[in-house]
């Protein structure tokens, strides 16, 4: 997950809330014009690394602990509990222009993003799998939306894993990816997942 991709350094403000959990620190920004999520932010283990993410995704924001709690229920999905999350939170506009900003590119990773947020807790799809969902042969394309999707965790990108059922990158690093699926009941030998015969 590349921060230029992401961003561009998005000239909009955002209000930025971080929380620690576990000697790991969570953030999620949110846009004061719509009130919806623009951004959440992978764990690190400290507050200056986090800042320094953000400051380089975003050319302003302000931090405040108006939105704490819902970065206590981000934390919560990491832990692998069963968080209700609904789609319409998330900032899912792709307009672009000087003064009106949305923070998925296009119409294909807006779709993408949007099956992907399906998936089961417990369950993995391939990007094969998720590309001919949509009736396309775009598999690359998927993986580029995940490296790219800006709401990890709640829009779960690590339950979507490589055809050969190997996990494939993530943008906190492959451990976190395996660490994230073992905690939703995932089976997994090595870095590769253990489907049984009914998935």
């Amino acid at each position: 997950m590349k921060n230029e991709d992401l961003t561009n350094s998005n000239p909009e403000k955002i209000l930025v809330s971080i929380y620690p959990a576990d000697d790991l620190f969570f953030a999620v920004g949110v846009s004061p014009k719509t009130g919806k999520i623009v951004r959440i932010f992978l764990p690190l283990p400290s507050k200056e690394k986090l800042y320094e993410q953000i400051s380089n995704e975003f050319t302003h924001f302000e931090l405040t602990e108006k939105y704490q709690p819902l970065v206590k229920k981000i934390i919560k999905i990491y832990k692998g509990q069963k968080i209700e999350f609904e789609l319409d939170m998330l900032d899912l506009s792709t307009k672009k222009s000087n003064d009106n900003w949305g923070p998925v590119p296009n119409n294909f990773y807006l779709n993408t993003l949007k099956l992907v947020f399906k998936i089961p807790r417990g369950e993995v799809k391939t990007y094969k799998e998720v590309a001919e969902s949509m009736e396309s042969r775009a598999w690359r394309a998927v993986g580029s939306a995940m490296a790219k999707n800006p709401f990890p965790l709640v829009i779960p990108c690590h339950r979507v894993v490589r055809s050969d059922l190997n996990l494939g990158n993530y943008g906190g690093g492959v451990e976190m990816k395996r660490e994230l699926l073992e905690k939703e009941g995932v089976k997994i030998e090595g870095l590769r997942v253990k489907r049984s015969s009914s998935s």
